[in-house]
């Protein structure tokens, strides 16, 4: 039986209970290109990360880490004291100064892509930050980047799409919050610490259960809002080793590891369900990791 609990910390639980949107919505292409505008509101994030952290493995350095307090997404420090943060629901980038959102945001609605970049031109100046170390480049590719001066963003042409995004997001956030409590009958051979991210590359929530220094190998249970083969929003357990290497991101997934949110919704799966569900999927997946 799962029992939810409360942190006060950082990795503060979300409060409010899960919102489910019309599963209908998933379906449409209007919900497909608002992930899209969304998507490169991250990847723009990442822009920033990147011209200025150094990098990671597996692109750590571009994840985009829970704040509690503020309720949003934001980098990792950077210059000591300067971050990124995002609204999704509004779809809007700003600079947080100290771990304090300031002013002027830069907001993906009647603007080309171009402008996203003076903008950050713009806000690097203000803070006495090295304008030439920031660049547009990202250390992957994406066929849904758009860039130049030709195509305008429009979220507020997405504003019912964009609060379902944001709802299945802070409901992915909410079970995935369960998960380090749940596993803690195999939490000495899990991976600590524990910390839920948004990567922007593949615009899915993960939480890394377990890790191997030795082996590379990664179990990942997370939330995706859909990808070029699968474009409806799932949950997921992804098995990261040796022997299984896709060529693309998007073949990350095993068939049986993935759990539908329309079909969830559909059949008024309750949080409690789904969680015991992926705790069995991650137990199964951890204990073959371990050869137990």
């Amino acid at each position: 039986m799962v029992k939810l609990t409360r942190n006060t910390g950082n990795e503060t639980f979300l409060s409010q209970s899960t919102v489910q949107p019309d599963p209908k919505i998933f379906a449409t292409k209007q919900f497909r290109d608002a992930c899209v505008e969304a998507h490169n509101a991250l990847f723009w994030t990442a822009r920033g990360a990147n011209s200025f952290l150094g990098a990671l493995p597996q692109n750590q350095h571009l994840s985009l880490l829970w704040n509690g307090n503020s309720q949003d997404f934001r980098t990792r420090y950077f210059e000591n004291q300067f971050q990124i943060g995002v609204n999704i629901r509004e779809l809007e980038i700003y600079f947080c100064e100290s771990g304090v959102k300031v002013p002027h945001s830069f907001y993906f609605d009647d603007r080309t892509p171009a402008f996203a970049e003076a903008w950050y031109l713009v806000e690097l100046l203000h803070r006495d930050l090295d304008q030439s170390k920031f660049s547009t480049s990202l250390p992957f590719h994406s066929p849904l980047m758009l860039m130049g001066d030709t195509q305008d963003h429009n979220a507020s042409f997405y504003e019912l799409e964009l609060a379902a995004l944001n709802d299945c997001l802070m409901g992915g956030m909410k079970l995935l919050q369960q998960m380090p409590t749940l596993l803690a009958p195999i939490a000495s051979i899990l991976h600590q610490p524990v910390k839920i991210v948004l990567e922007p590359e593949t615009f899915t929530l993960e939480y890394t259960v377990f890790f191997s220094e030795k082996t590379g190998q990664r179990i990942i249970v997370g939330f995706s809002i859909g990808d070029l083969l699968r474009p409806e929003p799932f949950y997921f357990i992804k098995d990261i080793n040796q022997n299984f290497k896709p060529k693309s991101r998007s073949l990350d997934y095993r068939p049986d590891s993935i759990r539908p949110l329309i079909k969830l919704i559909e059949n008024n799966t309750s949080d409690r369900d789904l969680l015991d569900d992926l705790c069995k999927l991650t137990f199964a997946s951890v204990k073959t990791a371990q050869g137990l």
